[in-house]
């Protein structure tokens, strides 16, 4: 509230009259509230893409474990069969 007081101080020092100055003011205001909200919008959508990436590269990371866990299984078969 003060730093409206103060732009609006400013705006009419500057030659505009109050009806204005107060128009402006409210005008910055709504810009930046506007503004604030379309940026916090899209860093959502920023968050909800790295979430679905994290979700998909988890799955992909369990895939590989079994994969791995596949081979591991089969390495020791061989080597069974082979020593056996």
């Amino acid at each position: 509230m003060n730093a409206e007081i103060k732009t609006l101080n400013r705006f009419e020092e500057a030659g505009l009259d109050p009806g204005q100055s107060k128009a402006m003011v409210v005008g910055i205001d709504e810009l930046l509230v506007k503004s604030i909200a379309f940026i916090n919008h899209r860093f959502d959508a920023i968050d909800h893409r790295f979430a679905a990436l994290e979700n998909a590269l988890r799955f992909q990371m369990i895939g590989m474990i079994g994969v791995i866990v596949a081979i591991l299984l089969g390495f020791a078969g061989l080597i069974y069969a082979i020593s056996g």
